[in-house]
Order: C-alpha cells, then sequence, then structure tokens
C-alpha cells in the first residue's frame, strides 16, 4: 500500500475519531503569512470549476497510526468562487509547518461526491501553494448482463466500474459501494436471462468498465 493511500486511509479514520481545534479557525494573517490558492475543478482533468464549493483546510499531527496524531487543527473553511477558487492565508498556531501534514477537504454545493487532497512536507511558514482538488459529479448507471449459461465449473464473468479521480480521494460513503463494486458470476451461480445492476458512479469522469468472460477454459 502507497504512502499516500495509508495517509488517507488514516485521515478518514481520525476525522471520524478526534475532535478539531477550531480555535484559529479563518483566523487573520497580515504578515509572514503562508498563502493557499486552492481550485476545485469537475470533468477532465477537472478543466470545469466548481462554485459554491465548500472548502476545509486542516492540519493533521504527525504521530499515532497510520502516522495521524490525536490533534487536528481547522485552519480555514470557505466557499469557492466563481473560477472555482479559495484563497487562505494564515499563520501558524502550532508546528504546522515542523512536522504533520495538510488536508483539503471538498464537498460540492449539489449532487457531487465528497473528496480530498493530502499536502506533506510543506515546512516554509511562508509558503504560496497553489494546488487543486478534483470533485467528481455524481452520476448513476444501469448495467444489464445478459444471458449468463455457464457449461463449466470454470466459467464465469466479472463487470468491474472504475473511473479516474486525477489525484483526490474520494471520500463520500456512497460511492465505496457502486463503482469500486464487482458484479462476479461463476460457474457455480445459477443461470439468468438478465441481471441489472444499477447505483451511483461518478459522473463526467471517464468511467470505465472492464468485463472479464472465462468459458471452456479461455478469457
Amino acid at each position: 500500500m502507497s504512502r499516500n493511500l495509508l495517509y488517507a486511509l488514516s485521515a478518514l479514520i481520525l476525522f471520524a475519531g478526534c475532535r478539531r481545534d477550531e480555535s484559529h479557525l479563518n483566523k487573520p494573517c497580515t504578515s509572514g503569512c503562508a498563502v493557499f490558492n486552492i481550485r476545485i475543478g469537475t470533468g477532465d482533468s477537472s478543466a470545469y470549476p466548481v462554485s459554491g464549493a465548500h472548502v476545509d483546510l486542516v492540519w493533521q499531527g504527525p504521530n499515532g497510526i497510520f502516522g495521524g496524531g490525536g490533534k487536528s487543527i481547522d485552519i480555514a473553511k470557505g466557499y469557492t468562487d466563481a473560477q472555482g477558487m479559495i484563497n487562505v492565508k494564515f499563520k501558524a498556531a502550532d508546528n504546522e509547518f515542523t512536522d504533520g501534514y495538510f488536508i483539503i477537504e471538498a464537498t460540492g454545493p449539489v449532487n457531487y461526491f465528497a473528496s480530498s487532497q493530502t499536502l506533506f512536507n510543506i515546512r516554509n511558514a511562508d509558503t504560496t501553494l497553489n494546488t487543486s482538488v478534483q470533485l467528481p459529479f455524481k452520476a448513476y448507471v444501469r448495467i444489464v448482463l445478459k444471458n449468463f449459461d455457464p457449461k463449466t465449473p470454470d466459467d464465469s464473468f466479472a463487470v468491474l466500474p472504475t473511473f479516474k479521480a486525477y489525484g483526490s480521494t474520494v471520500t463520500d460513503p456512497s460511492f465505496a459501494t457502486s463503482p469500486a463494486g464487482i458484479l462476479y458470476h461463476t460457474g457455480q451461480s445459477a443461470p439468468f436471462d438478465s441481471v441489472v445492476y444499477k447505483g451511483p458512479t461518478a459522473g463526467n469522469q471517464y468511467t470505465y468498465f472492464s468485463v472479464v468472460i472465462h468459458r471452456n477454459g479461455t478469457q
């Protein structure tokens, strides 16, 4: 498992279980400030800006399970403008620039999957950072599977829907049961004329469907 994925998973676990320090939330900064220019986009390569998206910038401590810590500081919250931009200017409240990491959480105004971006090794208190977060648009997919009639126990087929998120981590719980799902039938399954699968998927993200069929020992 990659380091980035471990941090992303730990962030999800910790956000569900630890209380954030909001005493410095949206605190003004006039000198020695870090500036994070964050763009929220959707579609292929995030080409289309998302206005009105809610953005939360959080610092997460370095210690504990999977590298995450119990301490979490809420730095800034706000909404993107018509260009999908939000600009955050802040000064360290604690040791944000000596250890730990930053997380940008984004949720759409309507019909978007929540997603996040984890930022590592930002160690300069006067950093100017330009970054973006992909916010997948929700869509619904209906797949009709027909005429499955296994002749041997090894006959099978599987459908694996996936999509590109351009580096962001999708955190919406409803997403986990659909594009990540696998439709799998083996020779032990009963024959059928038609089976329908339907559920949420990520629209305008170039959703892919890998179909694997085994019949008479041949894939």
